[in-house]
């Protein structure tokens, strides 16, 4: 049980760094607006994102089963691994403000060009009236 433990706690470990690494590689997918390789970076660490969890499912089997002793020669490797997962857990939340302040401008830059396009208007009798775009006049000087 206890090699099963310690390989367990390798392998999470592994896939942190994998995870770090995308990461890496998705802030620069963002900074070189490669969208492509943005989405399958986002795909390949949702993957490793999963793997995680299960891994870490079994960690929390096992652990749980040991006695508080037992687990005072993995102090250490626990240490690292928590240290890991917070830094990627740091730099998944930077990506989501960064996402999110993205998607508010954007949100903002849509509702001025076209103000009518997200409000649904109501008639009286309650039917969805559609709202109608105001006339736009576009003055071209050659």
């Amino acid at each position: 049980m206890n090699e099963e433990f310690s390989t367990i706690l390798k392998r999470m470990e592994n896939i942190l760094d994998t995870i770090s690494e995308k990461q890496k590689l998705l802030r620069e997918a963002v900074n070189q607006k490669d969208w492509n390789t943005l989405v399958s970076l986002i795909t390949e660490v949702n993957l490793l994102s999963d793997s995680f969890k299960c891994e870490d499912t079994k960690r929390e089997k096992i652990q749980s089963s040991m006695k508080r002793g037992d687990l005072s020669p993995y102090t250490y490797e626990l240490s690292i691994l928590r240290t890991k997962l917070l830094r990627c857990k740091a730099e998944n939340k930077a990506f989501a403000s960064y996402v999110n302040i993205t998607r508010t401008f954007v949100q903002q830059i849509v509702e001025k060009a076209l103000p009518h396009s997200r409000n649904k208007n109501y008639s009286r009798n309650g039917r969805i009236v559609q709202p109608q775009p105001h006339s736009v006049v576009v003055n071209q000087l050659f």
